[in-house]
Formats: structure tokens, C-alpha cells, sequence
């Protein structure tokens, strides 16, 4: 009986060898290209950046405009904050806006305004709230707005604010960051 067993386990190993000697396939080879060995060193104090490398290539961007066109001796109409562009092979990502803004006395409303590029694409809006009159006797306005849009490489923005202006200074400010287009690609924003 012992023996009986034997001879059948010896068949089934033999039979199992036979059917797979028998379905050997050439395809079914794996095959490999060997190069020369390569060595990488990480150790923890030169580590390798793995995680989100493109915002070791941001650079700090605030551009800082002052009002242009305004009306000339004050009164109500509209004014201009040109910013700075990217150079080219970089974009700009626009993290916030603020703005402060002298009006005149005679104001009743809150002053109001738009940031836009040179194709009259609305970026952003901004509402300034009117606060005490200044010992200049200007009233003050200011505001702080995160927001988020791009400036591309040679694409003009600019800020109009519309109130019933003073003589009084009055700036605006964008702030975000630079992205090397080389390294993050700056798709091409939809629209």
C-alpha cells in the first residue's frame, strides 16, 4: 500500500513535468537590456526633493502701482494701477490684492474697481469701504482680497478704480508667485 502511494505521487510529479515541458513557450522568456550599474546616494542631510519639486522654483512676486490718470485736480472719474509683467519663461500666480485710496470728502459711495489684462479680461473686483476723514482731509479707503489669477509673460494687467478722488496718494498692491514655465510647463489657462 506504502509503495502503491509512492509510485502514484512519482506519476503525478512526472505528468505535471511532462504537461509543462510540453506548453513551453519562447515568448514567455522574460528578457532584459543591461546597462552599466548606476549608484544613487540619498543620504538624510542631500536628500532628494520627492514631493511637489516645482515650488522649490517659485520666487516671491508683489508688484506695487501707483494712481495714473487720474482726474486732475480730484473729482469723480476713474483711475489707473499699471503693474509689472513676468519675464519671459515665467508666470505669475496671483495670490491677493489690496489697495489704499485717498477720495474726496464729498464721496458718498465706496469706491469700486477692477483688475483686468490688456484683452479687457476681468481678473478680479474690489469693493473699498470709506472710512474717517484724514487730517489731509481726505477720506481713506482701503481693502485686502486673496484671490486667485495668472499673469502670463508679456501680458499687460492693470487695476481701474473709480471714486470721487482727492489729491491724496492712493496704491494698489499684487502679491502671489513666480512658476518657471521651463519647469512647471504653465499650461494654458482656459477660458
Amino acid at each position: 500500500m506504502k509503495a502503491k502511494r509512492y509510485v502514484l505521487s512519482f506519476a503525478a510529479l512526472a505528468g505535471m513535468f511532462l504537461i509543462g515541458s510540453l506548453t513551453y513557450h519562447s515568448g514567455s522568456q522574460a528578457k532584459g537590456a543591461y546597462s552599466t550599474p548606476v549608484t544613487v546616494m540619498n543620504t538624510s542631510s542631500s536628500s532628494v526633493p520627492n514631493l511637489d519639486t516645482e515650488k522649490l522654483a517659485r520666487i516671491p512676486y508683489e508688484s506695487t502701482a501707483t494712481a495714473s490718470n487720474c482726474p486732475s485736480s480730484g473729482g469723480v472719474g476713474a483711475c489707473f494701477f499699471n503693474f509689472s509683467t513676468p519675464p519671459s519663461g515665467y508666470r505669475v500666480v496671483v495670490e491677493n490684492v489690496s489697495g489704499y485710496f485717498q477720495i474726496s470728502p464729498a464721496a458718498t459711495g465706496d469706491l469700486v474697481g477692477y483688475i483686468e489684462n490688456g484683452a479687457f479680461r476681468i481678473k478680479a473686483g474690489f469693493t473699498a469701504p470709506r472710512a474717517q476723514v484724514d487730517l489731509g482731509g481726505h477720506i481713506q479707503c482701503a481693502f485686502d482680497n486673496p484671490t486667485r489669477f495668472y499673469i502670463d509673460s508679456g501680458e499687460g494687467v492693470f487695476a481701474v478704480a473709480s471714486a470721487n478722488w482727492s489729491n491724496g496718494a492712493s496704491s494698489m498692491v499684487v502679491s502671489g508667485y513666480m512658476e518657471n514655465c521651463s519647469i512647471t510647463g504653465c499650461p494654458a489657462v482656459v477660458h
